[in-house]
């Protein structure tokens, strides 16, 4: 087995195709399909089914596939350490889109004072794409909002984020209702797959309720405005209302039945191994994302 079996691997499940690997690679397409079988004859596996002219991973496959991509990830680093070793030491942070926004860029700055000789990347995205990026070793560690879905990611509570029903001063129902009562009133949700909604839906899932929304946004500044022109209810972080609240603009709903509170977490692969330098940023990333109690939360 070498890092080119490895390669090769890795470029046929993320296509599904040992033509589209091929190409990728530059590599005749018989090379690919010649490696993918001695992989799976000296392991006695099956990577790969072929259904319909269609290849689908395999249990198996979809397993090695994230430690393929994890050796991969470690040789590349390896590499670039020792190819690069009289330049900056790279660390690579992720984060999903409403904490990149609020808190990435203070903690960014924080950590270009307090290490001036490390060259940060830093990758903000979708919940799904940053678990994805830490699972194929894309990312050295990242934060999100919930707890990860992969059993293969480990994590550690950063802040609890508390969300708050709200509507416009003007909005006509009253200042405490059940959960049930608050959604039969026009609501004002973000979309579908966001972790927000994907938050509110188990809650509602777990009640038996069916919500239809008046109105679905990607942004908060969105449903902030239709809330504050009193078109419903919206349910979002508390922190990112306090200005409305402070000038009367909104009014919290208070749900007699439901706290909504929702987590926040650094993430990182099980397996990841973190070198002197990499593990004194993660602590520090850690300590000061949950110091940082003034700051706008996600």
């Amino acid at each position: 087995m070498t890092i080119r079996h490895l390669r090769i691997f890795v470029s046929v499940a993320k296509h599904l195709s040992m033509t589209r690997a091929a190409d990728e690679l530059f590599i005749a397409q018989p090379a690919v399909s010649n490696t993918i079988s001695e992989i799976e004859k000296n392991y006695n596996i099956k990577l790969f089914e072929r259904i319909n002219r269609r290849l689908f991973l395999t249990d198996e496959g979809k397993t090695l596939l994230i430690k393929a991509q994890n050796a991969l990830a470690a040789f590349d680093d390896f590499e670039e350490t020792a190819t690069n070793s009289s330049q900056k030491p790279r660390v690579k942070i992720g984060s999903s889109l409403t904490i990149g926004k609020q808190k990435i860029p203070k903690l960014l700055e924080g950590l270009k004072q307090g290490f001036g000789d490390i060259d940060f990347q830093i990758s903000i995205n979708q919940t799904s794409i940053i678990e994805s990026k830490i699972l194929n070793g894309a990312l050295d560690f990242a934060f999100i909002q919930g707890k990860p879905s992969d059993v293969n990611i480990k994590s550690r509570l950063v802040e609890c984020n508390t969300l708050v029903a709200v509507c416009g001063k003007d909005y006509q129902m009253p200042q405490t209702v059940t959960l049930k009562e608050l959604c039969k009133y026009d609501l004002l949700l973000r979309e579908d797959e966001s972790v927000s909604r994907e938050f509110l839906d188990h809650i509602f899932a777990r009640e038996n309720i069916v919500v239809n929304p008046v109105m679905e946004s990607i942004s908060n500044q969105a449903l902030i405005s239709a809330a504050k022109r009193s078109l419903g209810v919206t349910i979002l972080p508390e922190s990112l209302l306090k200005r409305q609240l402070k000038k009367g603009e909104l009014k919290i709903i208070n749900v007699t039945d439901y706290e909504f509170t929702r987590n926040s977490y650094l993430i990182y692969h099980k397996d990841k191994t973190f070198g002197t330098a990499k593990k004194e940023i993660f602590d520090y990333c850690y300590k000061n994302y949950k110091e940082n109690k003034k700051g706008n939360q996600p």
